[in-house]
């Protein structure tokens, strides 16, 4: 059975996937500086940072995923040699 590959970073659901994540630690950050300037409320603070946070690694995990996969398939492409990818036929 033939597995599916991970999407790179080039794809629309893995750039969809790093939108939301940067959205997360922005909104995170914004709901602990209110929480901790306009708001006084130490809960609130403590949320935004942890979403902050697990955005922000969760983050840097889909680019460390993402270039190991790019550099998978380039070593790939690389392997198969020049002129052996359909698309590079014309």
């Amino acid at each position: 059975m033939r597995r599916d590959s991970p999407p790179l970073p080039e794809d629309g659901i893995y750039r969809a996937i790093l939108i939301v994540l940067v959205a997360t630690i922005v909104i995170g950050a914004l709901v602990a500086v209110a929480g901790d300037t306009v708001l006084a409320n130490p809960a609130m603070e403590r949320v935004g940072t942890g979403a902050a946070l697990i955005g922000a690694v969760l983050y840097v995990f889909f680019r460390v995923l993402g270039a190991r996969e790019a550099r998978r398939r380039a070593a790939q492409r690389a392997d198969r040699g020049p002129g052996s990818d359909s698309d590079d036929n014309e």
